[in-house]
């Protein structure tokens, strides 16, 4: 009796290690991004973490996609802040690969995770002087980039890559 229950919960846990988070802080700002954001973390375990840390905290962190931005670009800004949660805002250019847009994503979902678990940042004075002290450009003003970012982007578009040619593999196997 005792060995069957053990493997329901390992096998439970594997199984949630593998389902995507629910996304209730991590929100797309209309539909076309919502589903951006469930693929990435279906597809990504990279993603997938960086999801639920940002679940774990009190931030809500709206993605949206303007075609007004530099392409392949991406900005990560503490919108507003209430006695409940602080809203971080994610605004995307639009790029041509989907996997180039996940990546891009992660790259700044790393960042907000950076917002998030900084909760002294209440304002633009406090991420710059966050930015300050962990981003490559101690001397930024108003664009900032951190290490972590940039290897979290790179990991997420590694993962999809592998996941694309591991497809392949196995449709070119397939009768």
């Amino acid at each position: 009796m005792v060995i069957p229950l053990v493997l329901l919960v390992a096998a439970a846990a594997t199984a949630s290690s593998l389902t995507p988070p629910s996304l209730v802080h991590l929100r797309g700002a209309s539909p076309r991004e919502t589903a951006v954001l469930r693929d990435l973390v279906a597809r990504s375990a990279t993603a997938r973490t960086l999801a639920g840390q940002i679940e774990s905290e009190a931030v809500i962190v709206y993605v949206e996609i303007k075609t007004s931005m530099p392409r392949g670009r991406g900005a990560t800004r503490l919108a507003a802040i209430t006695p409940l949660a602080r809203f971080i805002r994610i605004t995307l250019a639009p790029v041509a690969h989907p996997d180039d847009l996940a990546a891009l994503v992660a790259h700044e979902l790393q960042h907000a995770l950076e917002i998030a678990r900084a909760p002294d940042v209440t304002g633009s004075d406090d991420v710059r002087r966050l930015y300050r002290s962990i981003g490559e450009d101690r001397a930024a003003i108003a664009a900032f980039e951190t290490v972590a970012a940039q290897e979290v982007g790179a990991r997420v578009r590694q993962e999809l890559s592998r996941a694309l040619s591991k497809g392949s593999r196995a449709e070119k196997s397939s009768p």
